[in-house]
């Protein structure tokens, strides 16, 4: 674990490198993963990666993060056998303070639990808080995946988030973040996607419906309609704000930022992006 890493600092970053692989991360994710640690132990940072929880649950899960502080990325994976929750829990209380930092880790606590849903299904519930006089100096990062994602509801503070194939409603706020929702199945459901100074990537399937109220203090809002019928007639319309439905679409999709830009994608592949979106 790299909380624990020897010196001198070369051979922590190399031990980060070579590390194990999990079984239930993809190659973008490993390469993420050990990216993260090289950055954040040259910037001074404690931090450490608890060993996966693994859940056998049953249909599409719908997945409620309640953070303190810190990223959150929620995804299905066909390919995965059961819903893996992992948690990475970071203190940046700085080079000078760094044995206090690796032994203060433990009061970043985290719990996840499965209960059964009315109707058929499951619901996972992770909770993650920072029981410490400075919990500023402290976040975790979650990363969720399973084999079929329902609807997603996320709560945290200074962090990106990302849900990527979900099928059904997602509520996300948080703050100093990029958020993401991608997913190839039809959403005509309710969205709602919070955050500040972060840019928000909302992308869907032609089938999709919605009626759209975007908007983007000291950014610009854009939009890429490939497929389906996108009317846009609204006179509050301008660079900074867009109204607009989607098939006639009801279901409302709200998306507010502030500095970035907001990014509206109807297209055949949604999830088909790299590290950075660039279109539209």
């Amino acid at each position: 674990m790299f909380a624990r890493s020897v010196r001198p600092l070369t051979v922590a970053l190399l031990t980060t490198a070579l590390g194990a692989c999990a079984s239930h991360r993809t190659y973008e994710d490993e390469v993420t993963h050990s990216a993260e640690a090289v950055r954040d132990t040259l910037h001074g940072l404690a931090f450490t990666t608890d060993e996966p929880v693994e859940l056998k649950t049953t249909g599409p899960l719908a997945v409620n993060v309640d953070n303190f502080a810190g990223d959150v990325e929620v995804r299905a994976n066909p390919k995965a056998l059961v819903t893996t929750v992992e948690v990475r829990r970071v203190s940046s209380m700085g080079l000078g303070r760094m044995d206090e930092a690796r032994a203060e880790l433990v009061d970043v606590k985290w719990t996840a639990t499965l209960e059964p849903r009315a109707g058929g299904g499951d619901t996972l519930q992770i909770r993650a808080n920072a029981d410490n006089p400075e919990p500023h100096f402290f976040h975790a990062d979650i990363l969720v995946i399973t084999p079929a994602l329902d609807s997603v509801s996320v709560r945290t503070m200074n962090g990106n988030v990302a849900v990527v194939a979900n099928q059904g409603p997602v509520d996300i706020e948080t703050t100093r973040g990029n958020v993401r929702m991608l997913t190839p199945w039809p959403m005509t459901q309710a969205i709602r996607i919070i955050t500040s100074e972060g840019s928000i990537d909302y992308r869907v399937r032609g089938e999709s419906k919605g009626a759209f109220d975007a908007q983007s203090h000291g950014g610009e809002v854009r939009q890429l309609c490939q497929y389906g019928q996108w009317l846009s007639l609204a006179p509050e319309n301008d660079q900074d704000r867009l109204i607009a439905t989607l098939n006639g679409g009801r279901n409302q999709i709200l998306l507010r930022t502030s500095e970035k830009n907001i990014r509206i994608a109807v297209v055949p592949d949604p999830t088909n992006v790299g590290r950075e979106i660039v279109d539209p």
